[in-house]
């Protein structure tokens, strides 16, 4: 019975390792947070790979906290979910998430980048699409689209906005 118990202890421990492997390097010492930058690249043998993640850039303060998160998608996954990279800031408990689209969904869509903000909750509260300079909207004065949401993640209300932020009202 013990020997089950090793011989499952060390098939997690080996499952786990596998599914977390790649290629890490600290990039930086002294990045924009006065902590590290690390980067793990996947190879097409990784389990985080076969899930879409081709390299992960991960940058933290002094503390040691998590404070950025850039995640690259492979290119098959990319042209499946429409995004390449997205950029995710730890801001305390809130979160900042930025997606790129890719350049097929940005001309089917209009946009070519999405940030979405999200409460200490995990709940959306607002989210901004920077359009395209060629879309409609674009070419009358919206440089960005800005939903907002309430407690149940329903939009409340849609701002069209120029570069300064100005409102702009399309008529």
């Amino acid at each position: 019975m013990k020997r089950i118990g090793i011989l499952a202890v060390l098939l997690s421990l080996y499952v786990g390792a596998t599914a977390l492997a790649g290629e890490e390097t600290e990039i930086f010492k002294n990045n924009e947070y006065g902590g590290v930058t690390k980067q793990i690249t996947y190879s097409e043998s990784d389990a985080n790979f076969n899930k879409g993640m081709q390299k992960i850039v991960a940058s933290y303060d002094n503390q040691g906290n998590k404070k950025k998160m850039e995640v690259y998608a492979t290119k098959k996954h990319a042209e499946k979910t429409g995004w390449y990279k997205k950029v995710i800031y730890y801001w305390g408990r809130k979160k900042v998430s930025e997606a790129y689209s890719t350049d097929s969904d940005s001309a089917k869509y209009g946009f070519y980048k999405m940030v979405s903000y999200l409460d200490d909750n995990n709940r959306l509260e607002k989210r901004e699409y920077f359009l395209n300079e060629d879309s409609l909207a674009a070419k009358l004065g919206v440089y960005k689209r800005v939903v907002h949401y309430d407690d149940n993640e329903k939009a409340t209300h849609v701002e069209d906005l120029d570069v300064q932020g100005n409102v702009v009202v399309l008529e």
